[in-house]
């Protein structure tokens, strides 16, 4: 098995326990409300346990990403040419006053 994968398998096994204990606030808030206990504070297992699970899932998803690519203006502009560049089709305007203008364009020149 790649390192990759087991890395992604971590962070995945990390966020359910994040989702477990996001019910587990939700069940003794629910617990807490129906008994008519007024501190709704969480306990600190609750509260452990998201951070924890947070923890190693961010840094389970950070070394899995792998090598990071450029990200500088020079690299990106390599894979396109010039003409790819500075082509916008969706600015193209083929009914404009051009249609109008060139017949007078067309007129032969008058001389004196």
């Amino acid at each position: 098995m790649s390192a990759k994968l087991v890395l992604q398998g971590i962070a995945v096994a990390a966020f359910m326990v994040m989702l477990h204990s996001g019910y587990s606030a939700r069940e003794y808030l629910m617990y807490s409300k129906s008994i008519g206990r007024q501190d709704l504070s969480l306990p600190i297992e609750i509260v452990l346990e998201c951070l924890v699970s947070l923890a190693i899932m961010t840094v389970a998803l950070v070394i899995s990403v792998g090598k990071l690519k450029p990200i500088s203006y020079e690299a990106e502009m390599k894979r396109y040419s010039i003409d790819g560049v500075f082509s916008r089709p969706s600015f193209q305007a083929f009914n404009h006053r051009g249609r109008c203008l060139r017949p007078l364009v067309d007129q032969p020149a008058v001389t004196q």
